[in-house]
């Protein structure tokens, strides 16, 4: 017993000396300036990073400290989630703040759970049923995304939304116990310990799946507040390595508020973890003739389509999801072409290291 403590003494005293006061940051690597790529196929249409839902109350940070961050990790834009104020719209400011497009959001908790307005800009009474908060959500031009499906009581309630979160640094890093958290950052490297962050909650992804069944609603990853974890005088969890951990991707015309929304509405979005490897592009479409069937379209189901999947890099494995279900896959692949044999949402997962990689957007055969 003794052996031991001394060996965690030791290799406590060595990580405080690779830390310091500042975390490591993920080995993600970035290119040397931000260019934004036209979307894979889809020329007509730029791929934008970002990260939705951002909390900033309580970070110490005010949105002009934000954006030099986000700019620093070649972010396009974010959209703000902190808990709404009955009676008033504090929902953040719109537009640019030092290059980086922010979107006014709002968290508001009902129906056991939480709906994110975003792109509001007026007051929303407290304590309306979920369908009135969607609905004065919409009246305002905004989007609803509802947070951690699993905590509403009924799943009625956040099947009324635009977009479902089926993933959440925060909610991830709640799951954990703190003593396992700060074990894994004193023994694992940032990597490692950010993969151990990297895993889609079963109830919210099977939530998102049983309503693509038979819906079309936009699948996202939320993002939250940070950690800011003390470890031996370190901090594990800030903004700097969170930008750096995962983005969501927008496929939209332009980099503007309203075309922005309209990509998350329709779907035209794609999650990546960039400390697997950085992803400027990525594309899943069905492809029927000439015509091309974009992830979040919704097409008739007909012998001969196919599913094609392109990666900006090897992927360890390429799963295609029908309704939830593993229904084909492949092993080290860039591309993965899959012509699907019946009607459903399809969705792909690319794995590096046993964790997602790159998670898309449906496309819906009927």
């Amino acid at each position: 017993m003794k052996s031991l403590s001394i060996r965690i003494a030791v290799a406590s005293a060595a990580v405080f000396a690779v830390f310091g006061c500042a975390a490591p940051m993920p080995s993600t690597d970035l290119p040397p300036t931000r260019i934004v790529a036209p979307a894979r196929d889809f020329p007509e249409l730029r791929d934008y990073r970002g990260v939705i839902d951002l909390q900033l109350k309580d970070s110490g940070l005010d949105q002009a400290g934000i954006a030099d961050l986000a700019r620093a990790a070649q972010l396009d834009f974010v959209t703000l989630g902190d808990d709404a104020e009955p009676g008033t719209s504090n929902y953040g400011t719109g537009g640019f703040t030092s290059a980086i497009l922010f979107i006014p959001g709002g968290a508001f908790k009902i129906g056991g759970g939480e709906i994110v307005g975003v792109s509001i800009h007026d007051p929303i009474a407290a304590g309306s049923s979920v369908p009135a908060l969607v609905d004065a959500i919409h009246s305002q031009g905004g989007l609803a995304i509802a947070r951690e499906p699993s905590r509403f009581t009924s799943a009625d309630d956040y099947a009324l939304a635009d977009a479902i979160e089926v993933y959440d640094q925060s909610a991830v890093w709640r799951a954990r116990s703190p003593f396992a958290l700060k074990l894994g950052a004193i023994f694992l490297g940032t990597d490692h310990f950010l993969a151990d962050l990297d895993s889609l909650a079963p109830p919210a992804i099977g939530a998102y799946d049983h309503l693509t069944e038979g819906a079309r609603i936009a699948l996202v990853a939320g993002f939250g507040a940070p950690a800011n974890m003390n470890v031996l005088g370190a901090t594990v969890g800030t903004w700097q390595q969170l930008f750096l951990f995962y983005a969501t991707h927008v496929l939209a015309t332009e980099r503007e508020t309203d075309p922005v929304m309209d990509a998350i509405k329709n779907g035209r979005v794609y999650v990546s973890f960039d400390f697997l490897g950085y992803v400027q592009d990525f594309a899943f479409y069905g492809e029927s003739g000439m015509t091309k069937i974009m992830m979040g379209s919704e097409a008739p189901f007909a012998s001969g389509v196919t599913l094609k999947t392109e990666l900006p890099d090897t992927a360890d494995r390429i799963v295609i999801f029908k309704n939830g279900v593993e229904t084909a896959s492949v092993e080290s692949a860039t591309n993965f072409a899959y012509v699907p044999k019946s009607a459903g949402a399809y969705r792909v997962v690319a794995y590096r290291k046993a964790v997602p990689w790159i998670i898309s957007n449906p496309v819906y055969l009927r």
